[in-house]
């Protein structure tokens, strides 16, 4: 046993010592560059730099790059030292609907290179809580019984709240307009001020907003129910089906990055993520900690892209 404790220990210690020989013997800070401030990417990439900080003695920074949904921040990290320390702590939809939807100014394969994912995401279909619903089914009565469209908000065009809701309207035989906004932030806003029937997101931004009673979940986007929420049903197991796709954040590096320091970082990123008081805090937010190796990060951004080429192809959705 003592060998075995012993083991475990000097593995882990080793992980750390690799990545903080990544950052330059700590004399250098780990940057974790993210496109959007006060969001659920920015709430997750906070949660896990203060533990890779704490775990590790390096200082690990999250640094806001906002604008061009992702676009401004993965090039900042394309344009940075390739020494392990600048990494584009993202949202799954850059790498795998934003190429479908647009040119982008850099080749989102040749030029990042996956690290890690870090967690899947518990998303939620969220609506006024002034509006008489509280399921799925209660929501399409509400909707039918007022004959029209349907507002629901989405942060920009080209994104994953989008598609969410042209599957949602599948589903549910809704007709939904998805209103595009400048973040969810003031997607959140107009839901509660009534403006906007609902969106459909990730459950972090919501959480506070529903424990405080002004937004109410009709619904999870999945086939799982989450232990956060856990007496909020599926879209699915309402009897709804078609909205299954989850969203997940992942860590990725500047393509000139050296393979051994990508392996480095990725062993340390999955020692951080089994610490339990780190993935207490983030399951209680509603995100279930899931580290890959590279590859799978890989593999998995093509299954995703290739699933949401084929529906926007079929809805023949446009960049507008």
């Amino acid at each position: 046993m003592k060998k075995l404790l012993g083991s475990a220990i000097a593995s882990l210690g080793c992980a750390f010592a690799l990545l903080a020989g990544a950052a330059h013997a700590a004399d250098k800070p780990i940057r974790l560059v993210i496109f959007a401030a006060g969001g659920p990417v920015d709430f997750v990439a906070r949660q896990f730099a203060d533990k890779l900080s704490k775990t590790t003695g390096t200082d690990v920074i999250v640094e806001a790059k906002p604008g061009a949904n992702g676009i401004i921040a993965a090039q900042h990290v394309i344009s940075s030292e390739p020494d392990g320390t600048t990494l584009f702590f993202s949202s799954s939809g850059l790498f795998t609907i934003s190429p479908i939807f647009q040119k982008l100014p850099f080749d989102i394969d040749r030029d990042l290179v996956p690290v890690s994912r870090i967690v899947i995401n518990a998303s939620a279909v969220a609506i006024d809580a002034n509006i008489p619903a509280k399921t799925v089914a209660e929501f399409i009565a509400f909707a039918k019984a007022k004959n029209q469209t349907i507002d629901f908000g989405s942060p920009g065009v080209g994104n994953i709240t989008q598609l969410w809701i042209e599957q949602f309207a599948d589903a549910t035989g809704l007709q939904l307009m998805a209103v595009p906004y400048k973040g969810i932030a003031p997607v959140m806003v107009d839901v509660m001020g009534g403006r906007l029937a609902g969106t459909i997101g990730d459950l972090p931004a919501f959480l506070p907003h529903i424990n405080s009673g002004r937004m109410r979940v009709i619904g999870l986007v999945g086939e799982t129910r989450n232990p956060a929420v856990p007496n909020i049903p599926t879209v699915h197991e309402q009897g709804y089906q078609g909205l299954n796709a989850l969203s997940w954040y992942g860590v990725f590096a500047s393509s000139k990055t050296p393979t051994h320091l990508v392996q480095k970082l990725n062993t340390s990123f999955k020692q951080v993520l089994s610490e339990p008081s780190l993935r207490d805090a983030l399951r209680a937010a509603g995100v279930e900690p899931a580290a890959s190796t590279p590859a799978e990060l890989a593999a998995l951004v093509q299954a995703d892209r290739a699933r949401w080429a084929t529906l926007i192809q079929q809805k023949q959705l446009k960049m507008e």
